[in-house]
């Protein structure tokens, strides 16, 4: 086993977070470890500030055509 340290766990992180669920000869990652992995980076990379909402956008791809659509 190799040496335990930051590069390496942010290395395997990163190998989770952009692996394709199900793609053969790879990682047997699924959808729920890569949406972990990805947070963790986030996290680590001070992406995100802290104690503030992060902006969400909804969208409504089920608004009539040609209908108006309110925020």
């Amino acid at each position: 086993m190799q040496g335990l340290d930051a590069q390496r766990v942010l290395e395997e992180l990163a190998g989770i977070a952009f692996a394709v669920p199900g793609e053969e000869g790879g990682l047997p990652v699924k959808v729920a470890d890569k949406l972990r992995a990805l947070e963790l980076l986030y996290k680590h990379l001070g992406l995100g500030a802290e104690g503030l909402p992060e902006p969400v956008t909804v969208v409504d791809d089920l608004a009539p055509a040609g209908g108006e659509v309110t925020p």
